[in-house]
């Protein structure tokens, strides 16, 4: 048995040790500081965003939210809930954001700029996507990164792991006119590991978890959807109105915005909760949720 299991440590350490000789990109420590100026010849490599590429753009950390990590899981204030949206924008999302105006309440959605599975990317302007993005904006909501193509950060080396951030980074300055946002989640949520967690820090995001999963991405119908409804029930009556919770929810489920939404909006009105993007509940200034993607590094961004 102990030379079992001495082969099978064997095994996986050279395995391990061969996927990092085949990622050109290398692995390094958490918090090592590094530059994004070598991946500026991705530029021609990938299906990509138009404009020009934000490898150098300057990356400051302000403010007092961490960036990077071990991720936000929850609110500061009491009393706050931060709904959360992510795979979007799609053709419920304007039924949500009705939803939300009846109460004065805003919510957070994190945006995948080219979502493979519903064909469409949101800086084409002959779509209606970059129009409705500029018009969250408008009415006072949060937009957030959920990267390119939605691809598990872990499973690709570093090199596209950036790509996947930066693009996403383009393809919103595009449609919000120089506007690319500092905060993020991860596509299917992680896992969190110590390298990917370490390139969204040095690419200056605030990486937002959650605390309640209505996993409305399993009960998407109408008979269905009354168990994500139940969930967030129960999760929220647990603190009598003094909760803090960051609720993960899709904008591109149909019975999300027909039914979830409307139910979950309002029994926090009922329960004394207000409704606030993830930026607010964590006292972050709204002028930190973005930065100008015109201003550039000098040389190699370190941060």
């Amino acid at each position: 048995m102990p030379v079992l299991f001495f082969l099978i440590l064997l095994v996986y350490g050279l395995a391990v040790g061969l996927r990092d000789m085949l990622d050109q990109t290398g692995a390094r420590p958490l918090g090592e500081s590094t530059g994004f100026a070598d991946f500026t010849n991705l530029k021609d490599s990938f299906d990509e965003p138009r404009g020009p590429a934000l490898f150098d753009m300057q990356r400051d950390h302000v403010g007092n939210v961490p960036y990077g990590g071990t991720g936000i899981f929850e609110c500061t204030n009491p009393g706050q809930v931060a709904l959360t949206f992510d795979d979007g924008p799609w053709e419920y999302t304007e039924e949500i954001l009705d939803e939300l105006d009846k109460y004065n309440f805003k919510a957070t959605f994190f945006i995948t700029g080219n979502n493979l599975f519903l064909g469409r990317q949101i800086d084409d302007e002959g779509t209606p996507w970059p129009a409705l993005l500029r018009e969250m904006h408008r009415r006072g909501h949060q937009l957030a990164s959920h990267s390119w193509t939605h691809q598990h950060l872990d499973r690709v080396n570093r090199t596209e792991r950036v790509r996947e951030v930066v693009y996403n980074e383009m393809a919103l300055r595009n449609v919000l006119g120089g506007l690319v946002p500092t905060y993020a989640r991860l596509p299917y949520g992680g896992p969190r590991t110590r390298d990917v967690m370490a390139d969204l820090e040095d690419l200056g995001y605030h990486v937002v978890q959650w605390s309640v999963d209505t996993k409305d991405y399993l009960h998407n119908s109408e008979d269905r959807i009354r168990e994500s409804l139940a969930i967030f029930d129960e999760a929220i009556g647990r603190a009598g109105g003094d909760g803090k919770y960051i609720v993960l929810c899709h904008d591109i489920r149909e019975w999300t915005a027909r039914y979830l939404v409307p139910a979950m909006l309002e029994m926090l009105a009922d329960r004394g909760y207000e409704a606030v993007t993830v930026g607010e509940c964590l006292d972050d200034p709204s002028e930190f949720w973005y930065r100008d993607p015109d201003v550039k590094k000098d040389g190699e961004y370190l941060r």
